[in-house]
């Protein structure tokens, strides 16, 4: 009996003086990342320690408006994604190689501008302009032509004047050929236009460079929701905007690509600061 006693005796102490496994390997849960985020620890470290950590997190559509609801950064947010999902970058389904719209997690959709507007992050709705040609609008002999978006005021309106979006380019484009942020016009006809080409000898397509707003386009770090045969990319505005109307003008007519934007048009995403 002593014996016995001994033996178990042992393997008690042993388990004892044994790391517990349990706790070094505890999950991270949502709650731990906002607790990171209130403790103002770097970005960076934190989407580290995501990446490091066994997930646990809650990426339903509840969970992940709470994070955004606690101020957790959008980048935070995309590698809690990551994580959960493995780590890697999610497997197109038979609808995505048919040209249809996969919604990935989250609700990005490879198809979408997502506005980053104070911590928010907001699927963008796009417009296509109308074509209008005037004749002689640069003088004798010349022609321009116009972009047209009805209405003189975009329903959506910035909390802040300046910006972030995210965007799936093709892996076959440079983000830089594929969209322009632009300042419209607004017409006394309650319409909102910019001109995409004229000349007088000659024609030229193109916005004008005045009405170009410079922008600084950065591959995401964390490619895990980019879709099959994307790459997404986190837009910045350099500076400030200015009140106005704005749009970001995805050039979908000259680079190939799938779902809606098959139908050869540019697409116009468009926003007002006030």
């Amino acid at each position: 009996m002593q014996r016995i006693f001994r033996v178990l005796a042992v393997a008690f102490l042993t388990c004892v003086a044994q790391p517990s496994i349990a706790v070094d390997a505890k999950p991270m849960t949502n709650q731990d990342v906002i607790s990171m985020v209130k403790a103002k620890l770097p970005n960076d470290t934190i989407v580290m320690a995501v990446k490091a950590a066994q997930p646990d997190f809650d990426t339903s559509a509840d969970g992940l408006i709470k994070l955004q609801s606690a101020g957790v950064p959008a980048d935070v947010i995309e590698a809690v994604i990551a994580a959960q999902n493995g780590g890697g970058t999610p497997s197109a389904s038979p609808s995505a190689s048919a040209g249809v719209p996969v919604v990935l997690p989250g609700g990005w959709s490879p198809e979408e501008l997502i506005l980053i507007d104070g911590g928010e992050r907001i699927p963008m709705r796009y417009l296509t302009p109308q074509m209008r040609h005037a004749v002689r609008a640069l003088g004798y002999g010349g022609v321009a032509q116009y972009a047209v978006l009805r209405g003189g005021r975009a329903s959506l309106r910035l909390k802040g004047p300046q910006p972030e979006f995210l965007l799936a380019v093709p892996d076959n484009a440079q983000p830089d050929s594929y969209f322009t942020l632009v300042s419209l016009a607004v017409r006394k006809n309650n319409s909102r236009e910019i001109m995409v080409g004229g000349g007088f000898m000659s024609y030229s397509s193109g916005v004008a460079t005045d009405r170009i707003v410079a922008t600084t386009s950065e591959r995401s770090a964390d490619q895990s929701a980019a879709p099959k045969d994307f790459i997404s990319y986190r837009i910045k505005v350099n500076s400030p905007m200015p009140p106005g109307e704005y749009a970001v003008v995805l050039y979908n007519s000259q680079i190939r690509t799938a779902g809606f934007f098959a139908s050869g048009l540019d697409s116009y995403f468009d926003f007002g600061v006030d």
